[in-house]
């Protein structure tokens, strides 16, 4: 599956980690199983590792169907924080038009470069 998740217990955060080609289907399952998991709450930050995913499929039409997808669990989500991890220069404008339609949405989104930097930005205040 090119959507894997993973659970930092230490400094209570998901990883939800992107590989290669994804499809609305799959984040829409990825989203599902993380709202369904016992093993941390349905309100967990969250770094989106989207270093590894292949950017050509993904466009307006993409970024609309996930702000739809997760607009379904926000009221589970609300308040928590996404740090977006990216190094693909030409993921930017695609990240950034991703943070404006899901402006409303109740999460706070940054996007970061580094892993240090993006965990730290998370877990302020623990």
């Amino acid at each position: 599956m090119p959507i894997k998740l993973e659970y930092n217990s230490k400094f209570n955060y998901l990883t939800i980690l992107g590989q290669g080609h994804i499809t609305l289907k799959e984040v829409e399952s990825a989203i599902k199983d993380m709202f369904d998991s016992t093993e941390y709450a349905s309100d967990v930050n969250a770094l989106w590792d989207v270093r590894e995913l292949e950017f050509s499929d993904i466009d307006i039409e993409f970024v609309k169907g996930l702000v739809a997808i997760r607009r379904q669990y926000n009221r589970e989500s609300e308040n928590t924080r996404i740090a977006i991890l990216s190094n693909y220069i030409l993921a930017a404008p695609i990240i950034k038009l991703y943070t404006i339609l899901s402006s409303n949405l109740g999460q706070k989104t940054r996007t970061f470069k580094t892993v240090v930097e993006a965990e730290l930005w998370l877990c302020e205040g623990l």
